[in-house]
């Protein structure tokens, strides 16, 4: 069978009811509908093509049942909807013909977010592939997209798209699952205690894989040991004979050793420079394009190419490669591929810019502005530290707030000040009110401009640019720095 699901399955899943019109017919039971096809789940009437399922979920700001008619004429075959929806104020299914009689299945249930979970716990079941989750305070993305490239060159592999790593983006990618799917492969994120643990549960990993334990959303915590707590509550969804690997660097590693051991995980086992680990960085080039890297996998020794340049990224990869061993997969073919990546939007996405339309007067542009906490803040402003030689003559910080630090924000943004000191750094823009904090205490000679809000730090920053610059350009997706980056590249690229 190759639909990704049929509405039969789905309705089982979901323990829904069904009514509708399909070819101008108006249908009150699933009689006739249970073999028909649905090949991809949505909850984005955007993203619909034909022979979709539509699932109609009441957010915050924003209620899905206000597009189920966009989905059908988008070609929606099915829409998962609350029992009581309406559409255009009439009922069932006389409410959504369209003029030309067209119309579909809708499927009518209790809560439409709980039903978007029952879809997911009922394609975990029917998987018998491989499936791995990786969490961490940083470096959760990239090592997700590593693990992806990585298991497809060992049989089919789906993974969680952009970062699809919450309350609703893990329970759609289960339920996007293909049926015949050899590796799974899921992003785990939080902001609070308790949220990695429900959705551990629902993935049932095989294998998890914790990057790194780090202040990111500490204004939700009391300290780092929570946030390491919080990470270790990947553990709670692990199958029977699961395994763990964790980072043997990070100082909270005995707490997350001594969690998995509490938790009866049978198989524990470690990442990193530090002696000891099972999956052991021994030597390594650190260039700024890319990173030779020599390393042992479980006692097997292996040499790979890393194409996104930083030490963080190849230790991080040496964890995927881990995954790869405890999946009876071969490291070395893995890791081979691993030249080819590329680095996901935002996360360090390299682009040339042009001062002059005859493509000379060159500058480098790295894009971070998806996410920033305090020890992805220092990477990236050590890794613009190493860029400066015959071709880069001057390194540009442009910052926007960290957020979600809660009461000790103030201290990690003024923290940044004495570092861009430190590495050398050339030039700063900032923006944000946290922000302010670490421009105020700046070298005077080190100050570009400073605006409240990042669009605003635009034109000086244009007016400041000179052949040979690299600028990096980092914050919280809340601080809007992506819409300097998008400036600079309708502008110069």
């Amino acid at each position: 069978m190759d639909d990704l699901w049929t509405v039969g399955e789905i309705v089982a899943a979901v323990n829904g009811h069904i009514d509708g019109v399909v070819d101008g017919r108006a249908v009150s039971s699933i009689e006739g509908l249970a073999n028909q096809g649905i090949n991809s789940v949505s909850i984005d009437s955007r993203t619909l093509d034909n022979a979709a399922l539509y699932i109609a979920i009441q957010g915050v700001s924003q209620d899905g049942h206000l597009y189920v008619r966009s989905a059908f004429e988008a070609g929606a075959k099915a829409c998962l909807v609350s029992k009581d929806f309406k559409l255009d104020g009439s009922e069932g299914a006389d409410g959504f013909v369209g003029a030309d009689g067209s119309g579909g299945i809708l499927i009518r249930v209790e809560d439409t977010f709980k039903a978007l979970q029952d879809l997911g716990v009922a394609s975990r079941k029917r998987c018998s592939g491989k499936i791995i989750a990786v969490t961490g305070s940083a470096g959760k993305t990239g090592t997700k997209e590593a693990l992806r490239v990585m298991f497809e060159e060992f049989g089919r592999t789906h993974a969680s798209v952009k970062s699809f790593n919450n309350h609703w983006g893990v329970p759609l990618t289960l339920a996007r699952m293909p049926r015949d799917c050899e590796f799974g492969i899921f992003e785990v994120g939080m902001n609070h205690a308790g949220e990695i643990s429900k959705l551990s549960k629902l993935i049932q990993p095989h294998v998890a894989l914790i990057t790194t334990v780090a202040p990111a959303h500490i204004g939700h915590f009391a300290n780092e040991e929570e946030i390491a707590d919080a990470k270790a509550e990947i553990l709670d969804g692990l199958v029977d004979g699961g395994s763990v690997l964790l980072p043997a660097d990070n100082r909270h590693f005995e707490r997350l050793k001594q969690a998995a051991g509490q938790a009866k995980v049978q198989n524990i086992y470690s990442f990193g420079k530090t002696t000891g680990a099972n999956v052991k960085l021994i030597s390594a080039e650190f260039g700024s394009e890319q990173s030779e890297v020599h390393a042992t996998c479980f006692d097997e020794a292996i040499d790979f190419t890393v194409s996104i340049p930083g030490e963080h990224i190849a230790l991080n990869f040496l964890g995927a490669l881990g995954c790869l061993k405890l999946t009876d997969c071969d490291v070395s073919q893995g890791g081979s591929v691993l030249s080819e990546l590329v680095a996901p939007p935002g996360r360090g996405v390299r682009h040339q810019l042009h001062l002059e339309n005859d493509g000379s007067s060159k500058v480098l542009l790295i894009d971070e502005s998806y996410n920033a906490n305090p020890p992805s803040m220092e990477i990236a402003l050590k890794n613009l530290s190493a860029l400066k030689d015959n071709t880069y003559c001057r390194r540009i910080a442009v910052l926007g707030d960290m957020l979600e630090l809660g009461k000790h924000s103030d201290f990690y943004h003024r923290e940044i000040a004495p570092l861009i000191v430190s590495l050398n750094v050339d030039l700063v823009f900032a923006s944000g009110e946290m922000m302010s904090h670490m421009f105020n205490e700046l070298p005077q000679v080190k100050k570009g401009a400073f605006a409240l809000v990042s669009k605003d730090l635009i034109v000086p920053l244009e007016e400041s640019l000179q052949s040979g610059d690299v600028v990096m350009i980092k914050g919280s997706l809340g601080s809007d720095m992506g819409s300097v980056v998008t400036a600079l590249c309708e502008k110069y690229k």
